[in-house]
C-alpha cells in the first residue's frame, strides 16, 4: 500500500479536515463501511471536537462499523479530528481495507491505499500533499 502524508501551512491550523477528504473520495468513500478507530502509537489517541466529534468518539469505542454516509454526515458537525483512525472497506471486498485515513495530532491527514484513483484524487485535490515511505508510527 502506499502512504500519502497531507500537510497544511507551516504554523496554521489544517484548512481541511475528515469532511472534505471523505467529500473528495466520494461517492466511493459514501458507499463504503468504515471503522472509527484510535490510532495506535503505544497509547490509543482518538480526539475530536465538537458534537460530531462526540459521536466518533462513540463509534470508536464500541469498535462497530459505520455507513459512509453516517460518517460523512458526522463529520460534518466535527470542529476537528485531533487523532483518529477510519479504515474504509468496498462492498465487494470486505474483508480488505480500500483506504486507511489518519488524522495524526492536528499535524497532518494521512492516507494509505492501493488504489491509483484515490491517491490522484488525494494529490490533485489537496495542497501539501507529500509522499512517505511508510505509515505513521510514534518516535522511540
Amino acid at each position: 500500500m502506499k502512504t500519502l502524508r497531507i500537510y497544511g501551512p507551516s504554523g496554521a491550523a489544517l484548512p481541511f479536515d475528515l469532511r472534505d477528504i471523505l467529500q473528495r473520495l466520494a461517492p466511493r468513500s459514501l458507499g463504503a463501511s468504515w471503522k472509527v478507530s484510535a490510532v495506535d502509537g503505544g497509547y490509543q489517541w482518538f480526539d475530536a471536537t465538537g458534537p460530531g466529534g462526540d459521536v466518533l468518539e462513540t463509534w470508536a469505542q464500541s469498535g462497530s462499523m459505520v455507513e459512509g454516509r453516517q460518517l460523512a454526515a458526522a463529520a460534518q458537525d466535527v470542529l476537528q479530528v485531533i487523532w483518529g483512525e477510519f479504515t474504509g472497506f468496498l462492498p465487494g471486498a470486505p474483508d480488505r481495507p480500500w483506504i486507511i485515513v489518519r488524522a495524526i495530532d492536528s499535524t497532518f491527514y494521512e492516507i494509505t491505499t492501493d488504489d491509483e484513483t484515490v491517491l490522484q484524487r488525494v494529490e490533485t485535490g489537496f495542497q501539501g500533499v507529500r509522499r512517505s515511505d511508510a505509515p505513521w508510527k510514534p518516535a522511540g
